[in-house]
């Protein structure tokens, strides 16, 4: 693989583990925002059942973050192996021999 393919993939990995987390957090609220929205115009949706609107949130809350977690503590590795990789992998033009 060429150097400037490494780097590239590096690239890939490190603005995935940017852009991904944050994303998944502007959807998240963008959809609390419409729960409210729909909630405030038709009460009578506030619970279903036991479950409270809050807690509802709350636990969608706490799934995007361990998913945005698990995505930013794979991704981070990947591109410092990668980057590693680029960094210290010999040419094949100039290997001795």
């Amino acid at each position: 693989m060429q150097r400037k393919a490494v780097f590239v993939l590096a690239g890939v990995f490190l603005a995935i583990a940017l852009v991904v987390p944050p994303l998944i957090f502007v959807l998240q609220a963008d959809r609390d925002l419409d729960n409210i929205i729909v909630i405030r115009d038709n009460p009578a949706l506030a619970s279903s059942g036991n479950v409270t609107i809050t807690d509802e949130t709350s636990e969608s809350h706490t799934t995007n973050l361990i998913i945005a977690g698990i995505i930013y503590a794979v991704f981070i590795p990947l591109f410092a192996v990668t980057l590693y990789y680029g960094i210290n992998h010999p040419r094949p033009d100039l290997r001795k021999g």
